[in-house]
């Protein structure tokens, strides 16, 4: 073979190894898709600011004990990591649990978190869960965060310092951040590729609202505040009867009454058969349970509690002040602290 030959061949050679470098690359660097009627969290959970999110796999919390940091523990709650510094709010795992996606709330903590953007203590963060890796999505603060399909729904303040509602696509490169209404829209309803949520401009109704498209629909003529809407009805707190919670199937016009006492935050269990909700009438304070079957209520802490999170068969909770987080497993009917550290 002569020289010239030999540096073809060569040539050849080190080039077709670059161009599968760049094209293996490529693929392990894309950001996998997601099902189009995927939701990163409950509306329940991102109501009470989405500190705990869950996969077929782990849990996903902001640490109470540890400044809200991100944490990781398996579903029996055994074997607890944590995953950054960041202190977090709003966590949504991706479907192929490859992603975390969060709001990063490090003006909490008195120290910064571990990564080059430090000097940056708010945004929307994507935390890679296989090679820790983390890339800043939107650098300003901003406040619900909800993971739809392929779309990252957030609110960011606009012009007159009422927040925007905006969409940023999550699988695609250099994606830029779309305005979808000026409406204070909380994304925390999103179901079948449509978002559902109280309306705030002219009355308190529930709409869905096609992302897509930026058009939304009369849903149910209730005046409703935190609705959670489900496949057989939706939940919500009553303004005209003091916060009282109701329910209204599918099938039925005609809202049924839970409880008649006012309800300053609630939530569903992942399973849907139970309701716990945080009484605030001033002079009986206190976090129930709600069996929706049985219909019957128990109490579980008196006093006033907030950030109530529910993922597998567990109710995660903390009192008003954030120093102390509670865990309430549903199936054994036992409450504990949770308070973990790194193992």
């Amino acid at each position: 073979m002569n020289k010239k030959l030999k540096h073809f061949f060569i040539f050849l050679i080190v080039a077709s190894v670059l161009v599968i470098a760049v094209l293996l690359l490529k693929i392990t660097s894309r950001v996998p898709d997601n099902p189009a009627d995927y939701a990163g969290n409950t509306a329940g959970n991102l109501y009470n600011r989405g500190l705990f999110a869950e996969d077929e796999n782990y849990i996903y919390f902001a640490n109470p004990a540890d400044n809200f940091r991100l944490y990781r523990t398996t579903h029996d709650l055994t074997d607890t990591v944590r995953l950054n510094k960041d202190s977090v709010e709003y966590i949504n795992p991706d479907s192929s649990s490859t992603y975390l996606y969060y709001s990063r709330i490090n003006y909490r903590q008195n120290t910064n978190g571990n990564t080059v953007f430090d000097l940056l203590d708010s945004g929307i963060y994507r935390f890679n869960l296989k090679n820790e890796g983390l890339s800043r999505l939107y650098s300003e603060t901003c406040g619900t965060v909800l993971l739809g399909g392929n779309q990252l729904f957030y609110q960011t303040h606009g012009s007159d310092g009422n927040y925007d509602f905006y969409s940023l696509a999550v699988n695609e490169n250099d994606a830029k951040s779309s305005l979808i209404t000026a409406e204070h829209i909380q994304p925390v309803n999103y179901r079948n590729g449509l978002l559902y949520y109280s309306g705030v401009t002219d009355d308190h109704c529930l709409y869905s609202l096609s992302p897509a498209t930026g058009d939304a629909a009369l849903f149910a003529d209730l005046d409703c505040y935190l609705p959670i809407v489900t496949g057989s009805g939706t939940y919500f707190l009553s303004l005209k009867h003091e916060y009282a919670l109701f329910y209204l199937p599918n099938t039925d016009d005609t809202a049924v009454l839970i409880t008649n006492e006012r309800i300053s935050s609630y939530n569903l269990s992942a399973d849907g058969r139970t309701l716990f909700y945080q009484v605030d009438d001033g002079k009986n304070n206190r976090l129930c349970r709600y069996d929706i079957a049985t219909e019957q209520e128990t109490e579980l802490l008196s006093g006033d509690f907030k950030n109530l999170n529910t993922v597998s068969h567990y109710l995660f909770f903390t009192d008003f002040a954030e120093s102390t987080c509670y865990c309430y497993d549903i199936s054994a009917g036992s409450l504990s602290q949770f308070m973990p550290t790194e193992e």
